[in-house]
């Protein structure tokens, strides 16, 4: 009979209880998470859930409440996490070009075969779907009733621009937005949006479109470079700033008008300019507020914090967001988001502002971290006008 080294017992014993430790460590999320960085993500209604989608491919599922978190699959598109409007349930594709909607607890509410998608919405009835492939070409629908809404050049794109074709839906499915990089001037009667025989799409910047329709409403010019655009959750207002940092607002019952936003140091550039060239009084800063080290207007993305009156908007390279009202050029109150651990919004990551998110009926503000899988979740209190970070996962 062999004899067992009473050493030997005790290494294996150590070892196995080591296993046994790291499991109950990962189990109970006391070791962080154990992703790559967040590309996606949606929050719910309630504030309570998120959902986010990495670079490893992972899919988590995140309680906001319990502080915990799931890791749900290991093969999902990076740009495909996005919590349906209205209920809880979230939308999310896997590298096989599966589409599932589903709800926090595992119901599978649709699921579908479709491209890979470079971001996608979806209507809280789930019966408007919209997704972008990465030629910002868009469209409507899936499967049989998959047609094209928007296929008029294979420029700009998402390799030549670096960053998504944004799309945004209001939650009365009555417009959407889609915005990318601004630089054409002609009005839509100038230009079909489904054209392939041109090489440069008429419809790269900010868009309204008619969610039943699918047909474009108006051309909201004005932006320069890489844009972020968003609409309010009651479909009255569309904003949205650049890496240039031109900030603009427009009320979709009249698209024709646009408004400035004011830059956080100069103000408001009077579109009627009535002193010469390089005048400062050409500038309007009756508005100003005083003004935090680290605060950058050049801007990666906006998002509405609380219903359709507050937005947010995230400077490029910065750890300070600013809150502004809508309908109001001016910016109402500044936001020190941290400096560590560092966000999303450094390193002119233009491809991961769908790593921002929020949920506007609850005042939960969720943004991924410039190189870990973490996340830093914010909460907005409307009457305070305060913005107080309440969770962070490295």
């Amino acid at each position: 009979m062999a004899v067992i080294n009473a050493n030997k017992v005790r290494w294996i014993g150590a070892v196995l209880g080591a296993f046994v430790l790291i499991s109950i460590l990962l189990n109970s999320n006391l070791l962080g998470v154990w992703a790559g960085p967040v590309m996606s993500m949606g929050v719910s209604e309630s504030g309570r859930y998120v959902v986010s989608a990495h670079t490893d491919n992972k899919l988590i599922l995140w309680d906001l409440q319990e502080k915990q978190w799931n890791t749900l699959s290991g093969k999902a598109n990076l740009y495909s996490a996005y919590f349906v409007p209205g209920q809880n349930a979230f939308l999310w594709q896997d590298t096989d070009n599966t589409v599932t909607a589903q709800t926090v607890d595992g119901k599978v509410l649709k699921r579908f075969q479709h491209f890979p998608s470079y971001g996608h919405v979806i209507s809280a009835d789930l019966e408007t779907y919209l997704s972008a492939d990465e030629h910002w070409n868009v469209f409507s629908g899936y499967g049989d009733t998959k047609r094209t809404v928007l296929s008029d050049g294979i420029s700009p794109s998402f390799l030549g621009s670096g960053k998504l074709f944004n799309l945004a839906i209001d939650r009365n499915n009555t417009f959407f937005v889609t915005a990318g990089v601004d630089s054409d001037r002609s009005a839509i009667a100038d230009h079909s949006p489904l054209n392939s025989s041109q090489r440069f799409s008429k419809y790269g910047g900010v868009t309204l479109w008619n969610a039943v329709t699918k047909q474009p409403v108006a051309k909201l010019r004005g932006n320069s470079s890489k844009t972020h655009a968003t609409i309010s959750p009651d479909g009255q207002w569309v904003v949205s700033a650049d890496e240039a940092g031109i900030g603009l607002f427009w009320n979709t019952d009249k698209p024709e008008v646009r408004h400035r936003l004011a830059r956080y140091h100069s103000g408001i550039y009077l579109d009627d300019r009535p002193f010469e060239v390089g005048d400062p009084r050409n500038r309007d800063k009756s508005g100003l507020i005083d003004t935090p080290a680290g605060l950058n207007d050049f801007t990666i993305a906006v998002a509405f914090i609380h219903n359709s009156k507050y937005y947010l908007r995230f400077g490029n390279n910065s750890h300070v967001a600013a809150l502004f009202k809508t309908g109001s050029p001016w910016p109402v109150k500044y936001f020190d988001l941290g400096k560590s651990p560092k966000l999303v919004t450094y390193g002119s990551q233009y491809d991961r502002n769908t790593a921002i998110a929020t949920s506007p009926e609850s005042g939960t503000l969720v943004m991924g971290h410039q190189s870990t899988g973490g996340i830093s979740v914010y909460q907005f209190d409307p009457e305070e006008l305060t913005l107080e970070r309440v969770w962070v996962v490295e």
